[in-house]
């Protein structure tokens, strides 16, 4: 079913309310996830709301926002968000980083103990919206479930990383380059989708425990497959990662970077499942000393969009094109909505004494 974007983030931010967050946090959360979905990305969205609540439930992320400054100087900064939700969290990192840039043209902040971050994208694209260059390692503590390139246990975590640069086009429309991805071969939120909505993994999606190529969902999720928040730790496989060597290399980078360096911790002890992150923020126009750096971007990409493409009707895009052109269609059309998943927030609303819209069926 098609459900308006507005209709699905009162609804979705009504629920985090309920369940115990602050009304401006639960409108974050609510926000970030649906677009998500709006953005393409339904392995990061709406999907994730019944095992956030989940988290609410069973004490492992703090319904409101507390977090401790540890370090703190000029152009460095650590946080730990005593397992708070990530959605607010981000916010507050990309806050934080445009006070850093605004008085020293740069920032890192290192952010341990968040709870689930998102799509990663989204921090790149506010930060791109304040005209700031990022670039945003991230591992996920206690989620070991992705296996080194050549082995077939899981050892380390999806791992993503973005990174994203302010471009705005002639006609004054924010064009971002925003490069967003999972070092897994996909991310565990597109296995998880696909569980629940039948869609299609790529052949080598995870590994089993024989070392075989698998793209069944229980191959990571096990006996755990089936219920309404599956375990991506439960079964006997693990994700493979992307670009065998290449790939694998990155995803260790991230461990170390935003694991070992934040004190988030990594994927070789059992820990606690949450966030690290590593970001790295930076104003241009503290290097535009010629005033040169937004046409040499504008002029790089559109000479990039304007390679000759392999397929008439498939032209060269940069990242996050797709992104936008997915959330302008959703912004006009509206979100699909899975039954499963609709089913599944309808039984969460009813528990919680949350109105369900009139598009949902009863």
């Amino acid at each position: 079913m098609l459900i308006r974007v507005n209709e699905i983030t009162s609804w979705l931010t009504d629920i985090f309310a309920t369940a115990g967050c602050p009304n401006e946090e639960a409108c974050l959360i609510a926000v970030h996830l649906v677009d998500a979905d709006a953005s393409g990305h339904p392995s990061h969205g709406i999907v994730r709301v019944p095992r956030y609540i989940d988290y609410i439930h069973a004490g492992t992320v703090r319904p409101v926002c507390a977090y401790k400054t540890l370090v703190d100087s000029e152009t460095l900064c650590l946080i730990d968000g005593q397992y708070s939700f990530g959605q607010v969290l981000g916010h507050h990192v990309v806050n934080r980083a445009e006070n850093m840039c605004q008085k020293n043209g740069l920032g890192i902040i290192a952010l341990r103990n968040a709870g689930h971050l998102g799509r990663i994208g989204g921090w790149a694209e506010l930060l791109a919206d304040k005209g700031l260059i990022s670039i945003h390692f991230v591992t996920v503590a206690g989620s070991r479930i992705v296996a080194p390139f050549g082995g077939k246990q899981a050892r380390i975590s999806t791992a993503p990383v973005a990174i994203g640069v302010p471009h705005q086009a002639g006609d004054n429309e924010t064009q971002h380059f925003i490069l967003d991805f999972a070092t897994s071969r996909v991310a565990e939120g597109k296995i998880l989708v696909s569980q629940k909505t039948g869609s299609t993994l790529p052949a080598d999606a995870m590994v089993d425990e024989t070392g075989a190529d698998s793209k069944i969902p229980k191959t990571i999720y096990g006996a755990t497959a089936t219920t309404d928040v599956p375990d991506p730790r439960a079964g006997k496989g693990a994700i493979q990662t992307f670009g065998q060597h290449k790939g694998s290399g990155l995803g260790l980078a991230c461990e170390l970077l935003a694991g070992a360096l934040t004190g988030a911790g990594t994927n070789a002890c059992d820990r606690p499942f949450c966030n690290g992150m590593l970001s790295i923020i930076l104003d241009p126009e503290k290097l535009n000393t010629d005033d040169q750096i937004a046409a040499e971007i504008s002029d790089f990409i559109t000479s990039i969009r304007e390679t000759s493409p392999r397929k008439p009707d498939q032209p060269v895009l940069i990242p996050g094109d797709p992104e936008r052109a997915k959330r302008a269609v959703a912004n006009r059309q509206g979100i699909e909505l899975n039954a499963t998943i609709a089913a599944q927030l309808k039984a969460i609303s009813d528990g919680l004494g949350v109105s369900v819209p009139d598009i949902v069926p009863s």
